[in-house]
């Protein structure tokens, strides 16, 4: 399994150069589930070979790739979809976890047999509970829903989710950009993607599209594009002065679990926020370079007001059918959407930021996709 060593020795950099007592029991946890995961993963996939040695000869036809910055709709739009089983195959948390056929078939075994699964279901809501409360209401998050393939990133040591644990960036700045990589680590480290992805194709049926959704896809377009040519990019975008505070909270929530000292206004939240412009301009100079059919764009606020026709306009250019079933599902979606409000508000000022200084960072954004100042 590749991993990026580069990588693995900053954040132990960093970790000295910032350890205390409470951090020290955060990141030594990590370290000890990251190693351990890996394993069994290392395990699954030897088994494969041995169990299942078709899942080599599984296509990846058309894969669709939503993304975005953070706070902008992939969530939903990513969840609308996967209901479509008839097209789609998502990965669910744990898939992109155990990346083997092996492992998920012998979950689901284990889902459907009556005791056991009844056990194992109070486990699952028991382990959700424990590592997965302090976002309800911002993202719903659990080991069994539709989830991203993040975990394969972060397997790889290849992905800036790691700051969640570790927010002190100064000697990772750049990590998770795949495209900046030398030639040989992209292609080692996508082998391991592809054959993930085939894998969790093979494990749920075959002929489907694999269907994904992330917010640090932006730095990795043109290596998908070099292993997927077939590849679709759905690309949401929302008025970065009002994503952004969002995006600020999800990773200040973490934060401080193991740092409770850092202040909203911290130098990290600023340079998370400087990450995320970073993405916007990058997909600003790529996205004239892919044709209409690979690319995409759904506006946040179209996708909130009602995202039945949203979503039938993604048909329409993907060239597929909407089953009586789906449509129907996607009408009781909007009926109950226009009734929903979001509970929270953030504000830029709560981070030391303001809307003049985002958008004198990314004026080129605004221009490109008409938003106000």
């Amino acid at each position: 399994m590749y991993v990026n060593r580069d990588t693995m020795k900053a954040l132990g950099q960093s970790a000295a150069a910032h350890l205390n007592a409470r951090r020290a029991r955060t990141w030594t946890g990590f370290s000890a589930a990251w190693m351990g995961l890996r394993t069994m993963v290392r395990v699954g996939r030897r088994l494969d070979d041995r169990l299942f040695p078709e899942w080599r000869e599984q296509p990846v036809r058309e894969p669709v790739f939503i993304f975005a910055n953070g706070r902008s709709g992939t969530t939903m739009l990513h969840r609308l979809l996967s209901w479509d089983e008839e097209h789609f195959a998502s990965y669910k948390l744990y898939q992109s976890i155990f990346s083997a056929v092996s492992w998920q078939r012998l979950f689901e075994k284990i889902g459907h047999t009556p005791l056991v699964g009844s056990l194992g279901r109070k486990a699952v809501d028991a382990i959700n509970e424990t590592f997965f409360s302090g976002w309800e209401g911002i993202h719903e998050l659990g080991i069994d829903k539709e989830e991203e393939d993040e975990a394969l990133f972060v397997m790889a040591l290849e992905s800036p989710t790691v700051s969640l644990l570790n927010p002190f960036q100064e000697n990772y700045q750049r990590m998770g950009w795949l495209d900046a990589e030398r030639p040989e680590r992209r292609r080692a480290f996508m082998d391991d993607y592809e054959a993930a992805l085939k894998k969790h194709l093979f494990a749920v049926g075959g002929d489907k599209h694999f269907l994904n959704k992330n917010v640090f896809t932006a730095p990795r377009l043109k290596t998908f594009l070099e292993r997927f040519p077939d590849a679709r990019f759905v690309y949401l975008v929302r008025h970065p002065a009002e994503a952004l505070p969002s995006w600020l909270n999800m990773f200040y929530e973490k934060w401080i679990t193991h740092s409770p000292e850092l202040p909203h206004d911290s130098p990290q939240a600023r340079e998370l926020a400087e990450m995320c412009f970073a993405y916007y301009r990058y997909v600003l100079a790529i996205r004239n370079e892919l044709p209409s059919e690979r690319f995409h764009l759904v506006r946040y606020e179209e996708l909130v007001r009602d995202a039945r026709p949203v979503v039938e306009g993604l048909y329409a250019w993907m060239g597929l059918p909407l089953s009586d079933g789906y449509r129907a599902k996607l009408q009781a979606f909007s009926e109950k959407q226009r009734g929903y409000q979001s509970a929270h508000e953030y504000s830029l000022e709560q981070f030391g930021l303001s809307r003049d200084w985002v958008y004198e960072q990314i004026p080129e954004v605004y221009a490109a996709f008409g938003y106000e100042r």
